[in-house]
């Protein structure tokens, strides 16, 4: 519920309006606490507005099962928000309907600008928590960004309350925002790296499966390297220093090969020439992958790598050997 002072910032906001807005409530009528007091905050904010700010019974929720507010000027729907806009999250959500409104422009970088230009629908999921102390300033770059552009659908979702959806993502801390079911940013993420990832999508696939690797999420890189049928991107992944990124690779790629074991044949290629260099551990990794893969093309580079001073990379070879017959 809003404080006596934050009703007086509602009121503020009602005053500025050029036009109203509406919130669209989609409820399911049960005993779940959350959407009581999501719902009770919007009947306060509706009800100190001055009728400016209107609440409505919306459509159905962009995701099922779970109640949602959605932020529309009769022209745009795409803002949605499944938390409460209480405490610190008050203010963004404040600032969108101004905005909607036509009580301001709103705030965007020089590269946001870009986003103008954007011709295909695209969705972003934030996850935030109400004790995190950056969420706020990121929702408030997110909630500007599709005020600016109505082709972003925004979903604004407590990681706290809905513990299904934080597992899916493999949420672990917060602000983590998502970026069309794939980059995933954890932390204060800019405007201009979120633009980056909604604008630059054919230059920047490795960029996203190493920001989905980094968060946790890679298995569903792999679906995603399934999907994009561009498996050469994740070698950069697979060739890094950092082990955990290397890892990371290597689980995506095996998750991608159950999706579709034919989706890595295009690197075999590739990976025969990282399986001959000099560092034990990449030809140890790629010698087990290659084995996954099956393609007769990598035999002779298997055989020589049977010879290999190193006993684990001799053991991978073997075994890649077996598997392929």
């Amino acid at each position: 519920m809003l404080s006596d002072q934050e009703l007086m910032k509602v009121q503020e906001t009602g005053n500025a309006l050029v036009r109203p807005v509406t919130l669209l409530v989609r409820g399911f009528g049960g005993d779940d606490s959350f959407e009581t007091n999501l719902l009770n905050v919007v009947r306060q904010i509706a009800g100190v507005s001055f009728g400016r700010v209107r609440m409505e019974d919306g459509a159905e929720s962009p995701v099922p099962g779970k109640p949602c507010v959605t932020l529309s000027d009769g022209d745009r729907s795409n803002i949605h928000y499944l938390a409460a806009p209480e405490g610190p999250e008050l203010v963004p959500f404040l600032d969108a309907i101004m905005w909607l409104g036509g009580a301001g422009v709103p705030p965007v970088s020089e590269a946001a600008r870009s986003l103008d230009q954007l011709s295909a629908p695209s969705e972003i999921l934030l996850l935030i928590a109400s004790a995190c102390p950056h969420c706020p300033v990121v929702v408030r770059d997110v909630l500007a960004m599709a005020v600016r552009q109505p082709l972003i659908k925004v979903l604004v979702a407590d990681a706290m309350k809905y513990g299904d959806l934080a597992e899916l993502y493999k949420v672990r801390s917060t602000p983590t925002v998502i970026i069309n079911q794939g980059a995933t940013l954890v932390g204060q993420a800019t405007q201009e790296k979120i633009v980056r990832f909604l604008t630059d999508a054919e230059n920047s696939l490795t960029e996203i499966l190493g920001s989905m690797i980094k968060s946790g999420r890679a298995e569903a890189a792999g679906e995603l390297l399934v999907r994009k049928r561009d498996p050469a991107a994740i070698l950069p992944i697979f060739r890094a220093p950092e082990f955990s990124l290397r890892v990371g690779a290597l689980v995506a790629m095996e998750q991608a090969l159950e999706k579709d074991p034919r989706s890595l044949d295009p690197i075999v290629d590739a990976l025969v020439e990282l399986l001959r260099g000099d560092e034990a551990t990449l030809s140890g990794d790629t010698a087990e992958l290659l084995g996954k893969i099956g393609d007769a093309r990598a035999v002779p580079a298997l055989r020589e790598a049977a010879q290999n001073p190193d006993p684990d990379v001799r053991e991978a070879a073997l075994e890649a050997l077996e598997l392929l017959g």
